[in-house]
């Protein structure tokens, strides 16, 4: 619902919203389009019809890769960065919501969804996660909340984890 009301209120479909704000954001992999369909959840034509509107509407523009003169980056024009500047922070009102809670009971939810992030990428339902429990580099001790970032070797807090990391390596 935050996210149709931003979209709707920036003359944008939902998938146009989440292309700008995945490019605003400055997201690890390579911004291309079958990138982008894996990333968002949607089909490639789903995609290129909303790259295609976004390019039409003077927000995003292809460039070709200098590593890879076959292909192309998506690129924010200004205009699109000054629409993805005020749409990128749809999630503010549930952020809000959530910064009410105690710190106990904030770090019980982070830790719930980002086990159920896992879940659903373990299930194929979410097929890119870069949280903390899909990565390779979590290490989990004897206790429920006994978290270890074993890239940086360091003790990691609930508060610590992570549910889109750079630094994030799939398990498996």
């Amino acid at each position: 619902m935050l996210a149709r009301r931003a979209a709707e209120a920036n003359d944008l479909s939902s998938t146009q919203l989440r292309v700008l704000t995945w490019l605003y954001m400055g997201p690890p992999p390579a911004a291309r389009s079958t990138t982008l369909a894996r990333e968002l959840n949607v089909s490639d034509p789903t995609v290129s019809d909303a790259i295609g509107t976004l390019t039409r509407k003077g927000l995003i523009t292809r460039q070709r890769d200098p590593a890879d003169g076959r292909s192309h980056q998506l690129i924010l024009t200004a205009a699109g960065r000054k629409v993805a500047a005020g749409v990128h922070r749809w999630t503010a009102p549930a952020e809000i919501a959530t910064s009410k809670l105690d710190r106990v009971d904030s770090e019980q939810l982070l830790d719930s969804l980002i086990t159920v992030l896992g879940q659903l990428h373990e299930s194929g339902l979410l097929p890119v996660s870069r949280a903390c429990s899909t990565c390779a580099h979590l290490g989990v001790g004897e206790g429920r909340r006994d978290y270890r970032c074993l890239f940086y070797d360091t003790p990691m807090a609930v508060s610590d984890l992570r549910v889109d990391c750079a630094d994030h390596v799939a398990v498996g």
